[in-house]
């Protein structure tokens, strides 16, 4: 029986570099499963993308071990190679947004291995940002958006989930809002002052920002589109920040929506968050689903 290819992508410096003491675990679970496995590291920004492109041909499973961006750059790689290839991922960052609004396991690496190996195909919706980003789970901006890409990797190393609760804390005072015109499916919805907008799929977001897991269907084509408005004063906004992080959205300042297509206009080009690493903006932004574009193992 002919042996099947396994392309196992590593993020060396992830979350508390905890990868290298189950490295080979891992290892033996894939090679017990059939599989003979290729291994590559990252060593830049951009690298999980080119390897993926250029190395995903041929192989029957590609996995990715990192924090969310490795995930991102990976899903990116994909879509640029238009790759029909199974992802499996073993999640080694510091939050692992999609691997908790998924359920894949996050703490026993060599059990995420095994979750791979004997699991199931899932089908999921993946997001266009402008034209040619993609991201898994969360296209961002405004407040907290920054607090992903803006800790060090050495910080998050050392603290945590806490570097980013810390970072975030840290950003309230400075929030300035974003003058906004939003559209979905072509029509004007809100134009407004916003401090913080997302179009994601997921339940986490940043590990701070909650979303009812009831009302999150990863396959059904849509996203949920969360916009915060500004406040008008100190006690809304602590209500506000508060009905984000509780995932209460009865606050008056939070909207959302269900959309496959949302299209943002912004007086000036602001910073946006793509699956926590740094995507630059433009003024008009237009973000769509692709419909069960991924396909992922656990």
């Amino acid at each position: 029986m002919e042996s099947k290819k396994l392309l196992l992508i590593i993020n060396p410096v992830s979350g508390r570099l905890k990868i290298g003491a189950s490295l080979l675990d891992i290892l033996k679970v894939f090679s017990d499963a059939g599989y003979i496995v290729t291994v590559q590291t990252t060593r830049a920004k951009g690298d999980a993308t080119r390897l993926v492109r250029e190395l995903g041909p041929g192989h029957d499973l590609v996995v990715l071990s990192g924090g969310d961006g490795t995930l991102n750059e990976g899903v990116e790689g994909l879509m640029e190679g238009g790759l029909d290839i199974p992802v499996g991922y073993i999640p080694c960052g510091t939050t692992n947004d999609f691997a908790a609004s998924l359920g894949i396991e996050r703490e026993n690496l060599r059990q995420a291995a095994e979750n791979i190996v004997n699991g199931k195909v899932n089908i999921i919706d993946v997001g266009l940002f402008g034209r040619n980003r993609y991201f898994s789970y969360i296209a961002s901006f405004g407040a907290f958006t920054g607090t992903s890409y803006s800790v060090p990797q050495t910080t998050k190393n050392v603290l945590g989930h806490l570097a980013y609760v810390l970072e975030g804390v840290k950003e309230v005072p400075n929030i300035r809002p974003i003058n906004a015109k939003v559209s979905i499916n072509g029509e004007i919805i809100e134009e407004d002052a916003f401090i913080f907008g997302s179009v994601s799929n997921a339940t986490s977001i940043g590990g701070i920002v909650k979303l009812d897991s009831n009302k999150v269907d990863f396959s059904d084509g849509m996203f949920e589109v969360m916009l915060v408005k500004k406040p008008r004063t100190a006690m809304e906004l602590s209500k506000a920040i508060l009905g984000m992080q509780t995932g209460d959205y009865t606050d008056s300042c939070i909207t959302m929506y269900h959309a496959d297509s949302v299209s943002f206009e912004m007086e000036n080009v602001i910073p946006w968050t793509l699956d926590g690493e740094f995507g630059s903006g433009e003024r008009k932004v237009d973000i769509r689903v692709k419909h069960n574009a991924l396909k992922i193992v656990f």
